[in-house]
């Protein structure tokens, strides 16, 4: 039965944005496409991984040097430092897991992550007219029970350094998945360049280029993304430090956008002590139960990194993330 998993069926006409097509596509705000399920891969691939992005929206701040760059802009990898480690739970059903490394070697940087997700799928609820079984794309049905464990889990290495004024890097992957008693493995590259003219860093990235995992006698694509994200440098207003992040996204499996932007204001009564609020929005396809805004808190105290995010659903409980970390 777990071979009829998934569609092995893909479009062939997606078409892949140019460099000039994704800067005036941060102009359109795109319109809904329905997606109740997916015939791609890992899920883990496309939710938040780290706790300070999810506050913003899942827009990762370019700016912050965080070892979190590995799993979103490889471009900004040559000066990572420190270590993190977060904790999502959907409930009691579902547990994500994320943890990185980085610092310097050689003329650049060098990051390592692990990402996991456990949850559970119902295959009475899967079924469709044609007789095949889909994963649900809804992050919201993560907070479900199902009769049938699902694994995934991808390890992240990757290395930037600056070359003539731009900042380059490359991520390697190794992605699993377990389906049942079913699993296979597959690897993964992701390429992101990076610069800052003026206070704002830009990046471009593509991620998730590979084969197809191998589900029974299904392929299972992987969730190709091309990502235009920028920052900018933190601005002292008063008392208070503010920094923005937004992000353009384009999926390849269902050629859609997903645009997404956050603020982030710090206040600081004692050097070394600072006090960070958050606040993102994000477009949600159709089909998707998550609320458009999250929210987050931070606490820098030295060299200790304490966050805190919340994602809401249009019904049910919401999610809480904590992460920890160390610069």
């Amino acid at each position: 039965m777990t071979a009829l998993l998934f569609d092995k069926t893909t479009s062939s006409t997606h078409r892949k944005p140019t460099l000039l097509g994704l800067f005036a596509l941060l102009l359109v705000w795109p319109l809904p496409v329905e997606a109740q399920s997916r015939t791609w891969g890992p899920i883990l691939l496309e939710i938040p991984s780290s706790t300070r992005a999810l506050g913003l929206g899942n827009s990762f701040s370019l700016t912050s040097g965080l070892s979190e760059a590995v799993f979103y802009q490889p471009g900004a990898l040559n000066r990572v430092q420190g270590y993190s480690a977060s904790i999502q739970r959907f409930g009691t059903p579902s547990t994500h897991v994320v943890a990185s490394a980085g610092g310097s070697w050689g003329s650049g940087g060098v990051a390592l992550g692990v990402q996991h997700l456990s949850f559970g799928v119902d295959v009475n609820d899967l079924l469709v007219d044609d007789g095949l079984l889909h994963l649900p794309a809804d992050i919201g049905s993560l907070r479900t029970n199902g009769n049938i464990a699902v694994s995934e889990l991808a390890v992240s290495l990757g290395y930037g350094r600056s070359v003539k004024g731009i900042q380059a890097g490359v991520v390697g992957k190794l992605i699993e998945q377990r389906f049942g008693r079913q699993k296979d493995a597959t690897g993964a590259v992701d390429i992101g360049l990076a610069a800052s003219p003026g206070p704002v860093v830009v990046g471009l990235a593509v991620q998730n280029l590979g084969e197809s995992l191998t589900i029974g006698t299904d392929d299972v694509p992987l969730p190709v993304r091309y990502s235009l994200g920028a920052s900018t440098q933190t601005a002292q207003v008063g008392p208070l430090d503010l920094s923005a992040s937004g992000a353009l996204v384009y999926r390849e499996e269902e050629s859609d956008l997903i645009p997404s932007m956050g603020l982030e204001v710090a206040y600081w009564p004692v050097t070394g002590r600072t006090f960070i609020g958050r606040v993102g929005v994000r477009h949600l396809t159709d089909g998707q139960s998550a609320s458009a805004f999250t929210f987050g808190a931070g606490f820098r105290g030295d060299n200790i990194l304490l966050d805190y995010a919340y994602e809401g659903f249009k019904t049910g409980s919401p999610t809480h993330r904590i992460g920890i970390g160390w610069r």
